[in-house]
């Protein structure tokens, strides 16, 4: 995304949210980047924290640790009142078993732990704010049901019995003064059903109920706005492929896309669609009055 666009987009950001009747919180101050890739790679970062200190917003870096280099933690260190949050990504913290998981050759894991070693030293300032998620599995979550094997899941050779707290308990002994936390994978709303999927824990638990909401950080349909690269608008970050667009930054202002009637077109495509697959899905209950519901204009509460 070019600079130049993404300083319209903070604009008007701001613009709708200093409005009595804007369609942004006035609570708003944090972005984030991670749709996905990696941030770090971005050859307009610095510009882009520059942007985010012009306008007073905040934002979250998240990286798989190969690109967390020395320039890239001095860089972070000159923007403490905007980088207010650091999280990495890592599965592994054995070579072999890390360049499996991560899909990255072997040789790249001593640059990993040279990177997090260096950032252990100069990002202590953010305190609990820096953080390892250790992505992975554990037999409980296959036994409770919440998570199930899809075809490809065997060729994997992922031992459910202890590699997620090994490598939990690695990371700690590594890092001691990085806050480590164990990060369960899922399956994306169905986009890697091919090697775990939630869908029968789904099915079974709400059984046909109708989906009317989110809890994925907030509500993802009323809470969030996701930009793609391309300035497109669309609907919720476990849409990888951009199906569920509705808006265009690059000619169109916040406003008029969050109001439109494609926006709502596309809230009850998803709610019957994309939804219906996700485990940040809040199904139909008695309590409908809590259901946030958007009527092409506004979003209200459901009676």
């Amino acid at each position: 995304m070019s600079i130049e666009l993404i300083d319209k987009i903070f604009a008007d950001l701001i613009n709708e949210r200093e409005k009595p009747d804007g369609v942004v919180s006035k609570e708003f101050e944090f972005f984030t980047t991670a749709h996905y890739n990696e941030i770090l790679l971005y050859k307009h970062i610095e510009e882009l924290l520059d942007l985010a200190r012009k306008y007073s917003l905040k934002t979250y870096i998240l990286s798989n640790g190969v690109s967390l280099h020395k320039r890239s933690v001095d860089m972070i260190t000159e923007y403490k009142d905007v980088v207010a949050h650091v999280g990495l990504n890592v599965p592994a913290f054995e070579r072999e078993l890390w360049a499996k998981r991560a899909g990255f050759s072997e040789d790249q894991f001593d640059r990993l732990i040279s990177n997090i070693e260096y950032a252990q030293e100069k990002l202590g300032y953010l305190s609990n704010n820096f953080q390892i998620h250790v992505n992975g599995l554990e037999r409980g979550m296959f036994d409770r049901g919440w998570i199930t094997k899809g075809p490809e899941f065997d060729s994997h050779g992922y031992d459910l019995d202890s590699e997620h707290q090994k490598q939990f308990m690695l990371a700690q002994k590594l890092f001691p003064r990085i806050s480590v936390n164990k990060a369960s994978i899922f399956d994306r709303a169905g986009f890697i059903n091919h090697v775990v999927t939630n869908e029968p824990h789904i099915k079974y638990s709400n059984m046909g109920k109708k989906v009317v909401g989110c809890t994925n950080f907030g509500d993802r349909i009323s809470d969030w706005l996701h930009v793609n690269s391309a300035g497109k608008t669309f609907l919720c970050c476990n849409d990888y492929n951009f199906d569920y667009a509705f808006g265009d930054l690059n000619t169109q202002s916040v406003a008029d896309i969050w109001l439109s009637d494609k926006h709502a077109e596309v809230i009850e495509k998803a709610l019957g669609g994309i939804c219906t697959k996700c485990v940040s899905a809040v199904f139909e209950s008695d309590k409908k009055s809590t259901t946030k519901v958007y009527d092409g204009t506004s979003f209200s509460r459901k009676k």
